[in-house]
């Protein structure tokens, strides 16, 4: 048992990395709290329920999304030696359905709690962060699966299936 525990860890090694998506990542974070932190005293009853609708989807698509992934879902960007391009369930609709479900959480909460400048800023520091990883991604899965990865670039859009 401790052999085989050993054994799949060592095939989880990271072999390509890229740094750069930490950037990213903080800018996300900031944004998340620029969101927790400006809240209104009361939501609009109005936006209720679209906030809702669009937190739940957000859900289900982050949850069908690392589901898809499965052992190869990290936080920071890296491809491991067993790595594989996931291209099913909700990757066959976009390139990026995690980075698509947690906008779509923000945006949810920033509509029900945040005053708008805030929920702007919030917004925009998010998509920034969020191209700086998807970029970072993207480069080590054409570096991995050099011409798999364009058919699949060229195919599925990257974060709302009808954009480009």
């Amino acid at each position: 048992m401790r052999r085989a525990r050993r054994l799949r860890r060592l095939s989880d090694r990271p072999v390509l990395r890229a740094r750069v998506s930490e950037l990213g990542l903080l800018l996300e974070a900031v944004a998340v709290a620029l969101v927790l932190g400006f809240r209104r005293e009361a939501a609009h009853p109005a936006l209720a329920v679209p906030g809702l609708l669009l937190g739940a989807a957000a859900v289900a698509l982050a949850w069908s999304a690392v589901f898809h992934l499965d052992r190869q879902w990290r936080l920071r960007a890296v491809i491991a030696e067993n790595h594989a391009l996931i291209t099913t369930g909700p990757y066959a609709v976009v390139r990026h359905p995690i980075y698509a479900s947690l906008f779509g959480m923000l945006a949810a909460s920033a509509l029900v709690n945040t005053p708008w400048p805030a929920a702007a800023g919030a917004l925009a520091l998010f998509l920034a962060g969020t191209e700086i990883r998807v970029r970072a991604e993207e480069k080590l899965l054409a570096k991995a699966f050099p011409e798999e990865f364009e058919r699949y670039r060229k195919r599925v859009p990257a974060y709302l299936p009808s954009l480009r």
